[in-house]
């Protein structure tokens, strides 16, 4: 509820018509899918705020938008993703130093993998509970203004799903095997951070990118051991997450003028 209000009644002072709310859906979904087919993990807030704020400045002129709060969605864009580097290069700095005292043999490291790896679908199925909560609240805070919000919080959670299953797995590869590797209990220190990042965000009301906190997390994990890290791959995450504002902005004013 509180996402949905930061976006849908906090970040334009016009009332938007179906029109509008049919631009901004069409211009989000065509940048989310064309990047999802790429395998590239990128922002479902920065995409429906930049469609927002394309179809506001182009149609109702920059007074319509709520600058305050642009400035606030933008500062924890900002913000969260260090968070997300901070708390996990410490994790894994706590965790190494740990498992040197206390670990003595392989078959205590694979005791310790194990236990890790059960945790780790426990903080998987805590921060997907919260990337529903943030994505979703992104999809729904113009959705529900036409429609009853269960329904539409239900219809988006299973394409929510769907997604994962079908064209998600291609960003699955990119994160999971393509920036640093990981070992069940690195790979625990990463949920951690991203689920308490993004699951305090959530419930400040702040539309964050779970995308960028994650990949933020591996990174710092990466950093903690000094293991090899995929610059290249990390150059075009984050050059992608710069264009995602501006793209969807120009989608939605090209949609808006076309249609």
């Amino acid at each position: 509820y509180r996402v949905e209000e930061t976006i849908g009644r906090g970040l334009i002072s016009v009332d938007l018509t179906y029109y509008d709310i049919f631009v901004i859906m069409v211009s989000m979904a065509t940048w989310l899918i064309i990047s999802s087919a790429m395998g590239i993990p990128i922002s479902t807030t920065h995409s429906i705020v930049g469609a927002v704020t394309g179809l506001g400045a182009y149609k109702y002129g920059l007074q319509s938008l709520n600058l305050k709060s642009l400035v606030r969605i933008a500062a924890g864009w900002i913000l969260s993703p260090l968070i997300g580097v901070i708390m996990a290069y410490f994790m894994e700095k706590f965790v190494s130093m740990y498992l040197k005292r206390r670990v003595r043999g392989l078959i205590d490291r694979l005791k310790v993998g194990r236990f890790s790896g059960l945790m780790l679908l426990v903080w998987t199925t805590y921060t997907s509970f919260f990337r529903g909560a943030n994505d979703i609240a992104n999809a729904t805070s113009f959705i529900s203004l036409m429609f009853d919000p269960i329904l539409a919080r239900t219809i988006c959670g299973i394409g929510m799903a769907v997604g994962v299953l079908t064209l998600g797995r291609r960003v699955v590869r990119t994160v999971g095997e393509e920036l640093v590797e990981l070992d069940p209990v690195s790979a625990l220190a990463v949920q951690i951070s991203v689920a308490s990042t993004l699951s305090i965000g959530t419930m400040l009301g702040l539309p964050l990118s779970g995308s960028q906190i994650l990949v933020a997390a591996i990174i710092g994990i990466g950093l903690a051991r000094g293991s090899w890290i995929n610059i290249q791959e990390l150059k075009h995450m984050i050059l992608t997450w710069i264009t995602t504002f501006p793209g969807a902005a120009i989608l939605a004013i090209a949609f808006a003028y076309v249609i």
